[in-house]
């Protein structure tokens, strides 16, 4: 196993030689100290490989309740409609299922049948049965 000497260490961390002023290490750095720099977690910034949309989901009345959100950002599959992005909800809010008959969904501002499909950037709002006088 490869053991630095100290101030080869030192080194590493500085990009300083202690005994020979500011001159820096030529020498590459063993594999096992290269995963502790920030440059080896470049999995985490991958893009996503499956087709995909980011939808903003609004919900009013009830809903709002239910769920404790006003607002929400839901990225969906390519190719999702009203109906999934909604069962997507019901799964995390099972008592959202309840109301489901007696919803009205919007999508962009405009009364959409459940069958609509989605698009990126879409506003989609679910709207309860409203009373008043």
């Amino acid at each position: 196993m490869w053991r630095p000497q100290s101030n080869r260490v030192e080194t590493y961390r500085t990009g300083k030689c202690p005994r020979r002023g500011n001159r820096k290490l030529t020498r590459l750095l063993p594999p096992h100290l290269l995963a502790r720099r920030a440059s080896a977690e470049y999995n985490f910034s991958m893009p996503s490989v499956l087709p995909s949309l980011k939808v903003k989901v609004l919900f009013f009345g009830r809903l709002k309740e239910l769920t404790s959100l006003v607002e929400d950002t839901r990225e969906m599959p390519d190719g999702s409609t009203l109906a999934d992005l909604f069962s997507s909800y019901a799964q995390r809010f099972p008592a959202l299922a309840d109301f489901r008959s007696s919803l009205v969904a919007s999508r962009n501002q405009e009364f959409s049948a459940w069958d609509t499909r989605l698009a990126s950037g879409d506003e989609i709002a679910f709207l309860p049965p409203v009373s008043g006088g």
